[in-house]
């Protein structure tokens, strides 16, 4: 080796195949990313879900967690990789709560301490970022899907992906709600 030269021989993480590709119709143009809960440098992943509004042409991500087990009183175990926050408000729906700590220390997961209970959450289900700490209304609804994995940085756009098939739920590196299934239509199949 040549003195002086290093060479850095680490692979980039090559993300896996999440969707039916053929199936995929990308919109035309990018839409900058307007989301100050995102810090920058962190990396927004395919298929993240995004709330993409036309007339300004801005995305915010639509952000849920994932449960890796029960919920246990105000402790929740959820899914590396999440866009939570401390004072953001979690919901399914019916019940809410507002998350107070967050430990990242854990390889396999992050646990999450909340300021109340949110009954019957089970490993598997998927809480989404709520307007308010009852839980009931999504604070960004889905519209469409992230096309690409992208950087947070100034100037950075995502481009919107606004029709897949055979999304593969169990593979996503974002938990996509059911109730941002329900806002992105039939435009997506999730399996």
């Amino acid at each position: 080796m040549p003195a002086g030269i290093k060479y850095d021989l680490k692979g980039q993480e090559v993300e896996k195949e999440l969707y039916n590709v053929k199936s995929g119709y990308r919109l035309a143009g990018g839409f900058n990313i307007d989301d100050s809960d995102i810090d920058d440098g962190q990396y927004i992943p395919v298929l993240a879900p995004l709330a993409v509004d036309f007339k300004t042409r801005t995305a915010k991500v639509s952000k849920s967690v994932k449960a890796v087990e029960a919920i246990n009183a105000t402790t929740l175990k959820v899914q590396k990789g999440s866009f939570a926050k401390v004072n953001m408000h979690l919901g399914n729906g019916t019940n809410g709560a507002t998350i107070s700590a967050i430990d990242t220390t854990n390889a396999d997961y992050d646990t999450l301490t909340l300021s109340a209970t949110i009954a019957d959450v089970k490993d598997g289900d998927v809480l989404f970022e709520a307007k308010t700490a009852n839980g009931k209304e999504v604070k960004n609804p889905a519209n469409f899907l992230n096309y690409a994995r992208v950087k947070k940085e100034a100037g950075a756009t995502v481009t919107a992906l606004g029709q897949a098939y055979e999304i593969q739920t169990n593979k996503l590196y974002v938990p996509v709600s059911d109730k941002d299934k329900e806002t992105l239509g039939a435009r997506f199949m999730f399996i």
